[in-house]
């Protein structure tokens, strides 16, 4: 039982931290536009080598390629660049830890809610939550959809790590104190 409880208050400690250092919906903003645009850029790449692979590979021109690629149904071309975009956001997530273009810039972080490490199925919940419509206008509220969902909040780093540090040297006071 004591266990328990001290697993507890350290973890409403954790719960508090990250919290009180959650990005602003103006930094999150920041992050969606500046992500979204290189997403879009990086989109049109994939597609245009893409268009490229193909049109070598079946000896087509490359414009007659890319007229087929422009004609193809409205749908299936919305779900297809989602699906890309939500694909850059994980590998980009991942790759850097928590971190996109968009967060480097704003100085912010995706981490989990009660800071335990960031796993590979947390950022694919996250970025495929990314394909529900209005997912970007969600993060106006308390949390993003593809925040709740995975359970992940994105923080403000500096002051994120900064109260992360305050909070183990004062436990370490504690420590050498009743020790």
């Amino acid at each position: 039982m004591f266990i328990l409880a001290i697993i507890k208050k350290i973890m409403a400690k954790v719960l508090q931290i990250v919290e009180r250092n959650r990005a602003s919906s103006g930094l999150r903003l920041a992050n969606y536009l500046i992500d979204f645009a290189l997403c879009f850029s990086g989109t049109i790449l994939f597609f245009g080598i893409l268009a490229v692979v193909y049109s070598f590979i079946t000896g087509s021109e490359i414009d007659e390629v890319t007229y087929q690629m422009e004609s193809i149904n409205g749908l299936v071309d919305r779900v297809l660049t989602m699906i890309v975009y939500a694909v850059l956001m994980f590998l980009t997530e991942w790759e850097t830890k928590g971190r996109s273009v968009g967060k480097y810039i704003t100085g912010t972080k995706v981490v989990k809610a009660d800071d335990s490490p960031l796993t590979a199925m947390d950022l694919l919940k996250r970025s495929f939550s990314r394909i529900v419509p209005f997912d970007a206008l969600s993060f106006l509220g308390k949390n993003g959809w593809h925040d709740s969902w995975s359970d992940t909040r994105v923080v403000k780093l500096k002051d994120f790590e900064k109260a992360k540090n305050l909070d183990t040297d004062i436990n370490a006071i504690g420590m050498k104190e009743s020790g």
